[in-house]
């Protein structure tokens, strides 16, 4: 049996990494794009940078890079080894609540560079990989070309004009692995709910991306939450082109609107648009049932989620997880009878990472 099961693990393994398996009618298999920064060495100015591989998210153990000018930047270099031909980069400020917030310490102007020869993350020879201004969000990811490189280096030059006192707040790093052509990146899209159970804090551990990597060994998601407080779903229509330009490498854009919505039929044109649109830029939409919400005397959602049922199998998608049959029998993990608390955070987690599972090999 132990040979048998080495064998299985070798195959699952072959398939993770195999760019050119053959696609399923979800839209995958999706291919592994592991996580290979957590614990490497990292210099940073002003120092104090290692905790952006700690895999600590959301508290106050961020690197402060305080204000950083074109004239004066503060950067932070990660030594991932040179067994890498692409990488993906991605980088969260998750002080900030919505998607959009800048204000807690989210770098406005930065590039990303990478060094062959670099011996501290300061010295040896840079090549400029990516280059933003004008950063609008609280967290993005950009694939990089790396062959015969060795260090990745985030440098920002600018921050936005209303920041907090203390400047530049960065919790975490992470780099992924796209060498064999990894596409295991994912954004949810959603409200307020998304934002806070996406945030990957201590207490929502195992996040969405620990919960796959213990379901699906050899993979470990990287994921952008894009939550915005109070998001209608005529403003997913209005956010999803923004949402899909920001991250060009996400193929898996997860849809978790419509607690704020009343009016299944506004909800399903507005639906059959985001989806349209997630479906023409190349990507896979999954749609979850709306949670039950406690605080309202109308069950609202169980009348939006016939809608996204008949949507789902109408359209041939991958079923998104019940949110609302579990939050209808537990009630008391609604702190507001609308946001989960931690237990209920993490149940959420489970039930996304369980629904898609038929995405993975």
């Amino acid at each position: 049996m132990s040979r048998l099961r080495t064998a299985a693990a070798l195959v699952a393994l072959l398939l993770a990494g195999d760019a050119r398996a053959a696609p399923d009618r979800w839209g995958g298999p999706l291919v592994a794009a592991p996580l290979v920064s957590r614990g490497k060495r990292v210099e940073s100015s002003p120092g104090g940078g290692k905790v952006v591989v700690d895999g600590v998210y959301r508290t106050g153990a961020s690197w402060a890079g305080g204000r950083p000018t074109p004239a004066k930047p503060s950067w932070v270099a990660i030594d991932v080894g040179a067994r890498f031909t692409r990488i993906l980069v991605s980088w969260a400020s998750s002080g900030n609540h919505d998607y959009t917030d800048r204000k807690y310490g989210a770098p406005v102007d930065y590039r990303i560079e990478t060094s062959a020869d670099s011996t501290d993350g300061s010295d040896g020879k840079w090549r400029t990989a990516v280059t933003v201004a004008g950063n609008p969000v609280r967290s993005r990811a950009h694939a990089v070309d790396f062959a015969g490189q060795r260090w990745v280096r985030m440098t920002v030059t600018g921050l936005s004009p209303d920041v907090f006192e203390w400047g530049l707040y960065l919790d975490e790093i992470d780099v992924h692995d796209l060498s064999r052509g990894g596409n295991d990146v994912w954004v949810f899209l959603g409200d307020s709910i998304t934002s806070q159970v996406f945030d990957r804090a201590p207490s929502h551990q195992p996040s969405f991306p620990e919960t796959i990597a213990r379901l699906h060994p050899g993979f470990y998601p990287a994921v952008i939450g894009a939550g915005f407080g109070s998001l209608h779903h005529a403003d997913a229509v209005r956010r999803i082109d923004e949402v899909l330009a920001l991250n060009p490498d996400a193929k898996v854009i997860a849809l978790a609107f419509g607690s704020n919505d009343w009016d299944p039929v506004a909800f399903r044109a507005d639906l059959l648009e985001v989806i349209r649109k997630v479906r023409a830029a190349g990507r896979i939409p999954v749609v979850a049932r709306i949670p039950f919400r406690a605080d309202s005397p109308v069950d609202y959602p169980a009348r939006l989620n016939a809608v996204a049922d008949e949507v789902t199998v109408s359209l041939g998608l991958l079923p998104g997880p019940d949110l609302h049959g579990w939050f209808k029998a537990n009630r008391a993990r609604l702190t507001d009878g609308l946001h989960p608390d931690a237990e209920g955070s993490r149940e959420m987690i489970r039930r996304w990472a369980e629904a898609v599972a038929p995405l993975y090999p």
